[in-house]
């Protein structure tokens, strides 16, 4: 089995115990890819690890494991790509939303993959084109319209399918996946979607009116975007990995991609726990010793 390994070059505590973990990964006959100047090169042929650019490793490898928090999930995503090779995420980071096992649990996470007692869950991505710039954007959590350096509100005018939707007026626009929707969005007051969910939800930033609320539209939505303000440039983010800044009154082309994202989950993965482990998700204030309903 061919693995392709991505990790956070940031985190100590990987640094110092990734001899350890290629060690683990040889034991089980696991052929590793790792990217070039990992570690700044500390990592080399010679510890059992084929060095690849890192764009090559998808279409090299049968799994890809994935070392650090949320954005290292992130940025291995747009590597993948239409590769679609299956992700397997290890949390190295903090939050770890999208991380599946913990770093302490590595070992026994290796033993799931040997014995193939996992499953892959599909996610929906996001595509955008701006008009003008040949290199399409890829999300697994939402791309952003942002008003940059200006201190001052700017209007998106938004068509789906063709049919006018709506002018926002705001600091900026997320449209987000249902994967996305714990992220950016959640912290702008957006509904929480299980994330295997088919849709895209549209969530304005601190908008100037009472009446402008999140909006969840079908997956097959195609959605253009055009952003006018008056300082001379905007910011796009996708996934804040890859943050373009273009002209005012560009326009901007967002739908579904036409791949998605496998994710590997452990069998008995329950969302519902996580949400409640990780986001204190339905926490109870309440002193239960003092009062509570019978049951």
């Amino acid at each position: 089995m061919k693995i392709g390994v991505y990790a956070n070059p940031y985190k100590k505590q990987l640094s110092d115990k990734f001899s350890g973990i290629l060690k683990a990964m040889k034991k089980y006959d696991m052929e590793m890819i790792c990217p070039e100047g990992i570690w700044g090169g500390k990592i080399s042929a010679a510890e059992g690890c084929s060095i690849l650019p890192s764009e090559d490793i998808p279409s090299e490898s049968d799994i890809i494991f994935c070392f650090g928090g949320d954005g290292t999930v992130l940025r291995t995503v747009q590597i993948v790509r239409h590769r679609q090779t299956p992700i397997l995420a290890i949390n190295v980071g903090g939050l770890g939303f999208l991380t599946e096992v913990m770093f302490e649990d590595f070992e026994e996470a290796l033993q799931r993959i040997v014995d193939k007692k996992y499953r892959i869950e599909e996610r929906l991505l996001l595509q955008g084109k701006i008009e003008g710039d040949d290199k399409p954007l890829h999300v697994l959590n939402e791309i952003t319209i942002e008003k940059g350096r200006s201190t001052r509100v700017i209007e998106v005018l938004v068509d789906i399918n063709g049919q006018f939707f709506n002018a926002y007026v705001a600091d900026g626009l997320i449209i987000s996946t249902p994967t996305g929707s714990t992220g950016y969005s959640l912290s702008s007051g957006g509904p929480i979607v299980v994330p295997t969910n088919d849709c895209i939800i549209l969530n304005p930033i601190c908008p100037h009116s009472l009446t402008n609320r999140p909006v969840i539209i079908p997956p097959d939505s195609k959605i253009k975007a055009q952003i006018f303000t008056d300082y001379p440039r905007i910011l796009i983010s996708a996934d804040n990995q890859d943050i373009r800044e273009i002209p005012s009154r560009t326009v901007m082309h967002i739908e579904r991609a036409p791949f998605s994202a496998r994710l590997i989950k452990n069998v008995d993965s329950d969302y519902f726990s996580m949400l409640r482990n990780k986001l204190a998700w339905g926490e109870d204030f309440r002193d239960k010793l003092r009062w509570s309903y019978k049951r």
